[in-house]
């Protein structure tokens, strides 16, 4: 993989008024426009309540994908390993290895609903625990190890995979706040972590977090003097292209204030504001802080850039994709990033515009040339 990676991250989010058979065909219409446009991965998430979260099985949904594309790699964005027997994790992802030749990613995390908890009967105070514990065996497992081992949420005896990854190995990523102990976690796993620029909770008020890019450098620093030096950070980050930043937050405001409204709020219980003036201030503010890229394409390769610059080599930045738009408009969006923004990181347009300078300030002497020819 280069050292610079992009892609998308697709939260397990859809509107429920619209048909979930259209909500699914447009996630895989979208994915394979990401796979169309050089994408290098796509992230898919699993929740299991809220009637906002209705994806709920990633690996299932990456197995369809794979039928649908060709290049670009699978991630489960997250698994929550508390939810699941170990054994399954591991022999469904293997199983999704094969099926897609071997482009999965493994992406665990604790989970975070606690309804979703709730259901299985799994306690929340045990959430951090049982995560080790689990990633401890599903890695052994992948990794070709016979595993015996008793816990008090589950128990393995002489556990082994049948099917074995098609190369050897599946990449492991964690979803992780790279608090002290999560970089601590990290390194002892030997996984590398997903972060979000911000939080995508809908909790977040206007001037909650003065720096958040300032914060997760720090973070991100602080992992890597642990681990050892080059290894791989992915970024999830909320960039939409428009005339301007204020054409921008006026084209997500409705879709950004009906996702806070109708899941965070109502549904999950948050306690946020719910006035026009509040969503607005809150995107606003976000903004102004560097969390979410808005504006012309130029801001937002420069505001790319910079954070390309601010992580460090190696990184994989995945675009945060929550469908506050329109979906024409988010492919749109999509197209525009990988086509317009993307290409202006790496100078891809630079030796035309320097072919362009140099003919035409040449053109009056090439001109009288041809004249003299004729």
């Amino acid at each position: 993989m280069h050292a610079k990676a992009f892609g998308c991250f697709l939260p397990p989010f859809h509107d429920p008024s619209v048909s979930p058979y259209a909500a699914l065909q447009r996630d895989i219409e979208l994915c394979g426009l990401a796979d169309d446009l050089g994408l290098d991965e796509v992230w898919v998430g699993e929740h299991h309540s809220s009637g906002w979260s209705t994806l709920s099985t990633p690996e299932m949904f990456l197995a369809a994908l794979a039928r649908e594309t060709r290049r670009i790699r699978l991630a489960t964005g997250v698994i929550p390993l508390p939810y699941h027997h170990p054994l399954h994790v591991a022999e469904r992802m293997v199983l999704l290895d094969h099926l897609t030749g071997g482009r999965a990613i493994l992406g665990v995390g604790t989970g975070t609903y606690v309804h979703d908890m709730e259901m299985t009967g799994v306690d929340p105070s045990t959430l951090r625990a049982n995560f080790r514990a689990s990633l401890d065996v599903v890695q052994a497992l992948v990794n070709g190890e016979t595993v015996d081992t008793e816990t008090p949420w589950f128990t393995a005896k002489k556990a082994v995979l049948q099917l074995r990854p098609l190369r050897g190995s599946i990449e492991t990523v964690v979803a992780s706040s790279l608090s002290d102990p999560a970089i601590e976690m990290l390194t002892d796993t030997a996984t590398t972590p997903t972060v979000h620029v911000v939080p995508p909770w809908g909790a977040i008020r206007p001037g909650m977090d003065k720096d958040p890019v300032g914060a997760l450098v720090e973070r991100v620093d602080a992992y890597r003097n642990k681990s050892g030096g080059a290894t791989r950070v992915r970024c999830n980050v909320f960039v939409h292209v428009a005339d301007s930043a204020a054409a921008g937050i006026d084209e997500i405001l409705t879709g950004f204030s009906e996702l806070r409204r109708g899941l965070y709020k109502k549904i999950l219980g948050m306690p946020i504001p719910d006035s026009p003036v509040a969503h607005r201030k809150t995107v606003e503010s976000l903004v102004d802080s560097g969390a979410f890229i808005i504006g012309d394409t130029a801001t937002c390769t420069r505001a790319i850039r910079d954070l390309l610059d601010r992580l460090g080599d190696p990184v994989s930045l995945n675009f945060f994709v929550p469908r506050w738009v329109s979906h024409q408009a988010t492919l749109d969006q999509l197209t525009t990033l990988s086509q317009e923004v993307l290409p202006g990181l790496f100078g891809a347009l630079d030796g035309t515009a320097e072919s362009m300078k140099l003919t035409a300030e040449e053109a009056a002497r090439q001109m009288k040339r041809r004249t003299e020819i004729g």
